[in-house]
């Protein structure tokens, strides 16, 4: 490679980061802090990168100013997960830097990363260092110090890499969690591959070296990550529904409730609709009690990518002053959100972690002058925050609702009227104050945090993202976490949102748990239906 890049250069170095990425992936997802089965940082800045290279992947575009833009605003859109958003924005910085640019020198270049790196910082409210921040940070300042006059690129990145390298395993020393948990910090990890990569295609390696088996095709050792495509014409039949009275609106929520950018249009008697899912079966059951599919079509995203729409129109609904937004995954607390009031549950959470695109999309669907968005994940929270700074169309507001709880709590004390915004969003935020988080799960791995020994599927228990009490009963382990939890007597309410995998009796046993530790206590039980969790608990 000469002293300058062109366009179809440094994307054929991102091209070469992403596979590199791909290759470790399932690494960059295990380096969780907690030991629950969620690690999904890897496949965030995957997702992310990716979608960015297919907005400039058929684009015969020389200039690096006018691919690294398009790049960028392929990434934000698909951006999911704080590292997602992270990455997505490290690379809208660079763009900035490159704006205007045929070519880049390699000090063009280094300097773009640095605007890279700001442009990062920029996005996170409170920046904590021992993260992927730091490593792009030191990897920069420290780089951009050693560059030569006759330094080439791959002698820069190699130089970079390094850096990064340094500052990742330095990471657990910066970051205390990381420390205990005996790991590095993993979206710095994925930042370290992507580089390395495209130090790879810098010194000419061969991409296809980096191509395995599972991503030329998909087969027996796949893992679905982009889930399916659900295309599809449903005849309405009166044997099994009043076709005449029939709201498509139904339909639409049983595919929100599964599925993300769902579209549904009633044409006469035929039920026209779309949406994309990990859940074909459940869909497929839940659309055949009102009727028979006359057509349908299933794609493997997976294998077949390509983002194409159906040409089915959306439902726009009448323009309202007030709108909410959830998001949320399984169909008992997508109904629940709904049963609430909520205007649009977005499906998505841990493992499954929303993107702006999705934000944005519903946004257009909810058509309203005032949007309040309840993310409920701290690892959703910047992709919603990044599609309000991008939608003009109405007022946004993201609560941080960084638990399901949180965000339940806050839809139920909702009340427009005051008809005053910020009247609302205070109410909203004394409601989304006032409520506790535990959640109960499974560890996937040997560990000792906070004192605690837990073995591989012991029952974990966290209190507002601190793990609190282990044991191999359920049931045991929530009995030492109601324990731990200060001023448990003398709380008020426990809202109970059930797992897919939990007995209904089991409910019943931690209802009594619950009364004996505090007589005064309110509990509700609401079907969640949701997975890895068997429950979240709010506790007010």
């Amino acid at each position: 490679m000469s002293n300058t890049i062109n366009g179809l250069d440094f994307i054929k170095m991102v091209k070469f980061g992403a596979r590199f990425l791909a290759s470790d992936l399932d690494k960059v997802n295990s380096l969780n802090v907690f030991p629950v089965p969620d690690g999904d940082t890897g496949t965030n800045m995957q997702m992310t990168i990716e979608g960015g290279i297919s907005e400039v992947e058929n684009l015969n575009e020389p200039a690096i100013g006018v691919l690294a833009k398009k790049l960028a605003r392929g990434m934000v859109m698909c951006a999911r997960g704080n590292s997602g958003v992270i990455l997505s924005q490290f690379f809208r910085g660079i763009s900035t830097g490159l704006a205007d640019k045929s070519e880049a020198t390699l000090k063009d270049f280094a300097e773009a990363l640095i605007a890279g790196t700001k442009r990062s910082y920029s996005v996170v409210n409170n920046p904590t260092e021992g993260t992927m921040l730091t490593v792009m940070r030191e990897a920069g300042e420290n780089a951009i110090k050693d560059i030569k006059n006759d330094m080439s690129f791959s002698d820069y990145l190699s130089i970079y890499l390094n850096y990064a390298k340094i500052s990742l395993d330095n990471t657990p020393n910066l970051l205390p969690a990381l420390k205990k948990a005996g790991v590095i910090d993993s979206g710095g990890y994925g930042l370290t591959l992507i580089i390395e990569g495209m130090l790879k295609s810098a010194l000419g390696e061969d991409i296809s070296a980096y191509i395995t088996d599972d991503e030329l095709k998909f087969n027996e050792n796949s893992k679905l990550v982009h889930g399916y495509k659900l295309i599809f014409k449903l005849q309405l039949q009166n044997s099994k529904i009043n076709v005449g009275n029939f709201d498509e609106n139904r339909i639409l929520d049983i595919l929100n409730s599964n599925g993300n950018d769902s579209i549904v249009n009633k044409n006469k008697t035929i039920i026209e609709g779309s949406t994309t899912t990990f859940d074909i079966g459940i869909l497929l059951t839940e659309l055949r009690k009102f009727g028979e599919f006359v057509d349908i079509n299933i794609v493997n995203l997976d294998v077949n990518n390509d983002n194409e729409h159906t040409d089915v129109a959306i439902n726009k609904v009448e323009r309202k002053k007030y709108a909410t937004i959830a998001v949320a995954n399984g169909v008992g607390l997508v109904n629940a959100f709904k049963e609430m009031g909520t205007d649009e549950v977005v499906s998505g959470g841990q493992t499954m972690n929303t993107s702006t695109q999705d934000f944005i999309n519903a946004f257009d669907r909810v058509n309203a002058d005032n949007i309040i968005v309840f993310p409920n994940n701290g690892n959703i929270l910047l992709a919603a925050n990044q599609a309000k700074d991008i939608y003009t169309k109405s007022n946004v507001y993201v609560m941080p609702t960084k638990t399901i709880a949180q965000g339940y709590s806050a839809q139920s004390m909702i009340n427009y009227d005051s008809d005053d915004i910020n009247e609302i969003l205070s109410e909203i935020q004394n409601a989304i104050d006032n409520v506790s988080t535990l959640e109960v799960t499974y560890s996937i791995r040997d560990c000792v945090i906070n004192d605690i020994n837990i073995s591989k599927g012991d029952y974990i228990c966290l209190y507002n993202n601190e793990l609190i009490a282990s044991d191999k009963n359920r049931i045991s382990a929530i009995k030492k976490a109601f324990r731990q939890i200060p001023d448990f007597d003398s709380k008020q309410v426990l809202t109970v949102l059930k797992g897919r995998d939990v007995p209904l009796q089991e409910c019943d046993e931690l209802k009594d748990i619950a009364i004996a530790f505090n007589s005064y206590m309110e509990v509700y039980l609401v079907e969640g239906m949701q997975d890895i969790y068997s429950y979240i608990i709010g506790i007010e």
